[in-house]
């Protein structure tokens, strides 16, 4: 296997083998994931899927990720390279395991992502990494759960560890590094049976990665995983030839700090020359002393989000299709902070309006070209308001809980040129997380859902309406008291339309005090981001914003718009409303001009 004078692989190799093994590597990420399930005790990756699992080559080139939750891709590539790094000349061994969750130094997206490394050996032979990463419910620091609004610096935020903490050695725990670990954390029995599933993840990658090479042999692995980089890093900058080259140019906004009501600018210049793409973030703000700050390995996963749907879909997930682009942006901004910038929720501000400035790019790019398939690949701006919160105290039968409530991931899809976007599909950053049940919640927690469905007004109006997002209530049931943290991301700068698509809507989150929600004796909207103390009855309603439609609204008289604008309550396409509730929440507002 060799390449031709023109750079490209030539043609011989066995593309049977060839498709073999990278299917095998495919299937083991998938597999790590499934044992992770199957070990964890955290509803939050049992049933939501907040984690993601890959295999690595020894210099942290990604041979294979799982995707269930792709903006990941960013924070643990980040990860695995700062650690070759960190440990660079130091002696390994079969069953270590390094532990990290450092933005500042480990590239994680926030704290609680936490993720676990462990080297691959084949005789004796250093060939690869396996690395599992997951939320973790609590990882220290001054709120639970991992959130923390009020923060003024990292210190405040959690425990904070750097590349190289080695908690496996040999297969056995560290245990003074174990004690640490579990002394900082509010639920420490939570916390480790999390490490170890993440432990077990890796093991079973390593397990059925050695076996495949004892099976094919190392030198025909490295070839051929060596080619499917070619051959992925190939298809992608062929596509990008295909887009006009230019310079493109947008920005947006995140707003409130945490503590602070104001608007940060997020701006980002595309240039595109040939069969490569550059995101060069300079001229954003500063960093802020708020936890919006978004780490330079959220950034570049963000960035992948929103480029691998268009130009990678049926493309396997290795390092050459990362290959195609590059991502820009200054030390010290809201982009890629450095110490003491807090940055416990960057990715899921920040960071979302980073996918969905570079799906509007993407857009106007592809929008140009004169290719079909291109073309086509452009869609509305998915939904990036996590409306969530967390919930944390003693309950009645005496047991510490931290309830991070992850039905904020219920948003809809963008929609796309012929077509409605897909109801409740996700953020685009981790399109393959789940919904918690509403009876494991209930059962884990002391909390009591009022209600939790569709919210037949969130999608946003056009030709091709917008998914339909969640609306949820839940209420401290069984517990006199906790700690509550609310958040929602897009409560005031909302996303505009595209194509002449009208603008989406605002999240909005409330809090009220009452047996049920409809005759709560007090209901007040709360700040975007907050943390407070709750008493027993509290509820919390939360409303997913509207999400993006696709072209300018069609006024013929007899189209499916029409109808549902002259018939707001009329049901098109089976069920679901296309239009109903067109209006922009009193709240939203528009970022200033620059």
């Amino acid at each position: 296997m060799t390449e031709s004078a023109t750079g490209r692989p030539s043609a011989g190799f066995d593309p049977v083998t060839l498709e073999v093994i990278r299917m095998r590597l495919d299937s083991i990420v998938e597999e790590m994931g499934i044992a992770m399930i199957r070990s964890s005790g955290s509803p939050v990756i049992t049933e939501a899927g907040d984690f993601n699992t890959a295999l690595f080559d020894p210099t942290g080139r990604i041979y294979a990720y799982s995707d269930y939750v792709q903006f990941h891709i960013g924070s643990g590539s980040v990860a695995v390279q700062n650690l070759v790094r960190e440990i660079a000349g130091e002696p390994l061994a079969p069953g270590d395991a390094f532990i990290c969750n450092d933005p500042h130094t480990a590239g994680a997206s926030h704290p609680p992502d936490t993720n676990v490394i462990s080297p691959i050996f084949h005789d004796d032979e250093l060939i690869g990494w396996a690395q599992s990463q997951a939320h973790l419910v609590d990882v220290g620091g001054m709120t639970p759960g991992g959130f923390a609004p009020g923060a003024h610096d990292c210190y405040s935020e959690a425990l904070r560890l750097p590349p190289g903490v080695k908690i496996f050695d040999r297969g056995e725990p560290v245990e003074w590094v174990r004690r640490i670990l579990l002394n900082n954390v509010r639920v420490p029995a939570l916390f480790w049976n999390d490490v170890r599933s993440l432990v077990a993840s890796n093991n079973t990658g390593i397990q059925r990665l050695v076996a495949t090479i004892e099976e094919f042999g190392l030198d025909d692995f490295r070839e051929y995983t060596r080619l499917s980089f070619e051959l992925a890093e190939q298809v992608v900058r062929d596509r990008v030839a295909k887009i006009p080259d230019g310079t493109y140019r947008a920005e947006e906004w995140t707003e409130h700090n945490g503590h602070v009501d104001e608007l940060y600018r997020v701006a980002c210049t595309m240039t595109k020359r040939g069969g490569q793409i550059t995101f060069d973030f300079t001229g954003s703000s500063e960093q802020t002393d708020g936890f919006v700050n978004c780490s330079y390995g959220a950034l570049v996963g963000s960035v992948a989000t929103a480029v691998v749907p268009i130009l990678a879909w049926d493309v396997p997930f290795n390092e050459g299709v990362m290959t195609a682009f590059e991502v820009i942006a200054e030390p010290g901004s809201i982009v890629n902070p450095t110490p003491p910038a807090p940055i416990s929720n960057g990715h899921l501000t920040t960071g979302a309006r980073v996918s969905r400035l570079v799906t509007k790019l993407m857009n106007d790019a592809c929008r140009g070209s004169a290719d079909e398939t291109v073309r086509g690949r452009t869609q509305g701006v998915w939904a990036d308001s996590w409306t969530g919160g967390i919930s944390a105290g003693t309950s009645d039968d005496g047991e510490y809980f931290v309830l991070f409530n992850m039905d904020g991931g219920g948003m809809g899809a963008g929609a796309q040129p012929d077509a409605d976007g897909l109801d409740c599909a996700g953020m685009m950053t981790q399109v393959n997380n789940m919904l918690p049940d509403v009876e494991m919640n209930e059962m884990l927690y002391p909390v009591l859902y009022l209600w939790k469905r569709l919210n037949t007004a969130s999608a946003g109006h056009g030709a091709h309406r917008g998914g339909l997002g969640l609306e949820f209530a839940w209420t401290l049931h069984g517990a006199p008291r906790a700690m509550q943290t609310v958040f929602a991301p897009s409560a005031q700068v909302v996303a505009d339309g595209y194509g002449g698509g009208l603008p989406g809507g605002a999240a909005d989150t409330r809090s009220g005090a009452g047996p049920t929600w409809p005759v709560c004796s007090r209901r007040a909207r709360c700040p975007p981001t907050t943390a407070s103390r709750a008493r027993r009855g509290t509820c919390w309603p939360s409303t997913s914003p509207r999400w993006m439609s696709w072209p300018a609204t069609s006024s013929c008289s007899g189209s499916p718009v029409a109808a549902d604008t002259e018939t707001p309550s009329c049901v098109t396409r089976g069920w679901s409303p296309r239009t109903s509730g067109t209006r922009t929440s009193a709240t939203a507002r528009h970022p200033p001009s620059t």
